[in-house]
C-alpha cells in the first residue's frame, strides 16, 4: 500500500482512520485520496488556521533573530521545494496575514 503513495507528500494514517476515510469518500462518490485532498484543502484554506500559522512564523522568526522570509525559505528548502521554483526570489512576508487589518471580535 505504501509504495503506491505519492512520494512527495505521503500520509500514513492509523488503520481505523484510513477505513473511516475510505468509507467517507465512498459516501461522497470519490476515492480516499480525493477525499483526503478535499479535507486538506479545506483545512489549509481556512482563514483561522492560516492566521495562526502566520503568527507562529512571526514568533519563530523573532526567536531565531531572522526575518519571516528567511525562515519560510529555509522551511520550504528543507521540504524539497527548492527544485520546484526559486525560493530566494519571493518576498514571503507578502503571504502573511496583516493582523492590524483584521477587525477584532468583541
Amino acid at each position: 500500500m505504501a509504495d503506491k503513495r505519492d512520494r512527495r507528500f505521503s500520509v500514513n494514517l492509523p488503520l481505523v482512520k484510513e477505513i473511516r476515510l475510505i468509507l467517507w469518500g465512498h459516501t461522497r462518490g470519490v476515492s480516499k485520496t480525493r477525499m483526503a485532498e478535499a479535507i486538506l484543502i479545506d483545512r489549509v484554506s481556512s482563514d483561522g488556521n492560516w492566521r495562526e500559522v502566520c503568527q507562529d512564523l512571526k514568533q519563530e522568526a523573532a526567536i531565531n533573530n531572522s526575518t519571516v522570509s528567511e525562515l519560510v525559505a529555509d522551511i520550504l528548502k528543507n521540504n524539497g521545494l527548492k527544485d520546484v521554483f526559486d525560493i530566494e526570489t519571493v518576498d514571503w512576508e507578502t503571504f502573511l496575514v496583516d493582523e492590524s487589518a483584521i477587525p477584532t471580535e468583541e
